[in-house]
């Protein structure tokens, strides 16, 4: 049975390896820098808040891992999520079975109850509704969720017959691990509750003998408690406006009946159902009857067929998290929140199902077979459909084409943009970007600056100026201004890039590249004296700055602060040696200052970094002319050129003696005189040529004649 799961596993992912990393996996895995050192447990188990793994420490543990082993190679991410929904579907099989087995309802009886638990499993490991927890990596929160939700259930169910503390313990480490991974773990106890109500006990007196494994299963309480402050503020309850418990519960009404139509019928999927709007009773009425009647139905079943109403309290029970109790104002709608709510409907429908063919079919032989056919039948077209499905993740740009294809929203078009730009399809990208502006003013600073980018000039500066104006406060004002700015001065409006730089460091003070970018203008407004301020300050906040300390430098420089200057040029060049212009500058200020012996070494350095520079080459000849010693430099480069023309003339000798055996041999009379022959291929007597050398450059000794005057 495992190996039959696993193998339907394999082959409905097997094209699940190469999607690209998509939305949140930008802030979760791309900019997450605490999983860059596996190493830093404290940054590991701290993830940052403002992403989706806040307060989720078990995944990014994982991500760290998935980092450590092959970085951002996109392969080992979605590997990871297959296998780990692999694991779920194997505990999910040994609930079923052991859930099952209990059962006393008339479709169940004996090996039924393996081949029916079998089903299901595969029913669920191939469904295409789970495709968006496996393909798109971030949601491992869901994966890791579901896969220790069903493990602590499955000790749990174990320790029924079995009592021992080995199965509470795994049931307590598994409601942690849960609680670790997302924090839907809550219903953990709730469930195994419920489970021990229908399946194990009818009395409340044999539930007290449960009290330790409700004890263990309440543990993911304790871990949501702990874990609650690394949320963000952003991912919190929000209890007012648009946002209040009551819209988004309403918002459901539509949402839970497109998850239940998909979970029988699968098709046109979404990926991003878009941000919560405002809605009325009378725009959710159809649904909300709906609702309220599979709620009544739930609960009817429950009350008169426990066995049977159970899998429809499950689907409530898990997914109320993020479709009632908790309002998640940015996705309105979710196809991975079904992963294990997903579970109760397909064994409902499964029971339903099997109930009906043994009312129609009394022979065993054919009433096995028809199941086994009927269930064989849906688990190949699910998994057919999720290979397809799959297929939309295999690229950025097709997923989001689906989503405006299906539910357009300004993110749609938002995103979509991002990957078209990847792709270097700029202008389709600026047309995304277009429509989703008036509604995302993240899209309308995308607009900005890719006609920045474009060199629209007139019309980036005006989507700027707006995005400015609506969004100050906005969470990349200070980034939006900066490239404001630059539009501005490739304009020629010098003042009001300043002005719109000014405003980025008054808006984020500690951020240095402002004040970096502020100088830049001050100076190329001929105001010298401002940017060697700004520069200043810019060093207060960050001595080690190499930009900063290099700029500052060259700018004191030119105002003749040499004393100045000089220590800030060798910190920068200290910090990265690579540098060339405050090397040069350096050397210049050395000249000046007469430490001449410091000059020649940084004209060195920069002739290594740049062999060809002239100026480098001037700067060490006028270092080496002030420590006179520009004629010793050029005795020892004649020197240099007189080995090499020794060695030159010693492979030539060689190689006419050899042309001269091989004339020889080959009896070839030369075009040149014997004497000349044997002229040219006279070994040169490098001593005595030394010896001749020294003659004439020896000075005259004292008793030496001297030359009349």
């Amino acid at each position: 049975m495992a190996a039959t799961v696993v193998t339907a596993g394999i082959l409905a992912y097997a094209n699940a390896l190469h999607g690209p990393f998509v939305f949140d996996d930008r802030s979760a895995i791309e900019g997450n820098l605490s999983i860059r050192q596996l190493g830093d447990a404290g940054a590991i188990l701290h993830p940052p808040a403002d992403t989706p793994i806040g307060g989720r420490p078990l995944v990014n543990l994982t991500f760290a891992v998935n980092y450590a082993l092959g970085g951002l190679r996109v392969e080992g991410y979605h590997a990871v999520n297959i296998a780990l929904h692999l694991l779920s579907a194997l505990t999910l099989l040994g609930v079923l079975r052991r859930t099952f087995s209990r059962s006393s309802l008339g479709a169940i009886a004996g090996s039924d109850a393996d081949r029916l638990a079998l089903i299901a499993t595969l029913l669920w490991t191939v469904h295409p509704l789970n495709t968006e927890s496996v393909n798109y990596v971030t949601q491992r929160t869901e994966l890791m969720l579901g896969l220790f939700f069903l493990l602590a259930l499955y000790a749990a169910i174990r320790a029924v017959d079995r009592p021992a503390i080995h199965w509470i313990g795994l049931t307590a480490i598994c409601a942690v691990l849960a609680g670790a991974s997302k924090e839907s773990a809550v219903m953990l106890p709730i469930v195994v509750l419920l489970w021990d109500r229908t399946f194990a006990y009818d009395s409340v007196r044999a539930w007290r003998a449960r009290r330790a494994v409700y004890a263990a299963a309440a543990v993911s309480w304790i871990t949501f408690a702990l874990l609650a402050s690394q949320v963000s503020s952003t991912r919190r309850v929000v209890v007012s406006g648009e946002g209040s418990r009551w819209a988004y519960l309403l918002s459901q009404a539509d949402v839970i009946p497109h998850y239940l139509r998909l979970s029988l019928w699968p098709r046109d999927l979404i990926f991003d159902y878009g941000s919560m709007r405002p809605v009325a009773i009378g725009d959710v009425l159809p649904g909300l009857l709906v609702v309220l009647v599979l709620l009544a139905l739930t609960l009817v079943a429950f009350a008169r067929r426990p066995q049977l109403g159970f899998w429809g309290v499950w689907f409530w029970v898990t997914l109320a998290p993020a479709s009632s109790l908790v309002p998640i104002v940015t996705e309105v709608g979710a196809e991975r929140r079904m992963y294990l709510p997903l579970i109760g409907v397909i064994s409902l429908l499964l029971l339903a199902a099997a109930m009906a063919i043994r009312t129609a079919v009394t022979r065993g032989t054919t009433r096995r077979a028809a199941v086994l056919a009927v269930g064989g039948a849906a688990v190949i077209a699910l998994a057919a459909a999720t290979r397809a499905r799959n297929v939309d993740y295999a690229s950025g740009v097709t997923l989001w084409q689906t989503v405006l294809d299906r539910r357009p929203t300004a993110r749609a078009h938002e995103h979509l943009s991002m990957f078209l730009q990847d792709a270097g399809r700029v202008d389709e990208a600026i047309s995304h970007l277009r429509a989703a502006a008036p509604e995302s003013p993240q899209a309308q600073h995308a607009l900005a600056a890719a006609l920045l980018e474009r060199g629209h000039l007139t019309e980036s500066i005006d989507q700027f100026r707006a995005f400015v104006q609506r969004n100050p406060t906005d969470r990349n004002i200070v980034l939006a201004r900066r490239e404001y700015a630059t539009a501005l001065r490739r304009s020629g409006d010098l003042p009001a890039a300043i002005e719109q730089l000014r405003l980025a460091v008054s808006a984020a003070p500690r951020d240095v590249r402002s004040y970096v970018e502020l100088a830049d203008a001050l100076k190329a407004a001929g105001n010298v004296d401002a940017a060697i301020g700004v520069y200043e300050d810019a060093e207060r906040l960050d001595p080690h700055n190499v930009v900063v300390l290099s700029n500052l430098g060259v700018l004191l420089a030119s105002k003749g602060a040499v004393a100045d200057a000089i220590p800030r040029l060798r910190a920068a060049l200290d910090l990265d040696p690579r540098l060339t212009a405050p090397r040069q500058q350096l050397v210049q200020l050395l000249l000046v200052a007469g430490d001449f012996a410091k000059a020649e070494e940084d004209a060195r350095a920069l002739i290594v970094a740049g062999p060809s520079s002239a100026e480098a080459h001037n700067l060490l000849g006028v270092a080496l002319a002030s420590q006179n010693r520009l004629a010793r430099e050029s005795d020892k480069r004649s020197h240099l050129n007189l080995q090499i023309d020794l060695l030159t003339e010693r492979e030539m000798t060689a190689v006419l003696r050899l042309l001269q055996d091989i004339a020889r041999h080959l009896e070839v009379n030369p075009s040149v005189t014997p004497e000349q022959l044997r002229d040219l291929a006279k070994k040169t007597d490098v001593r005595g040529l030394t010896d001749r050398m020294e003659e004439f450059t020896e000075p005259p000794s004292a008793s030496a004649p001297q030359p009349a005057r």
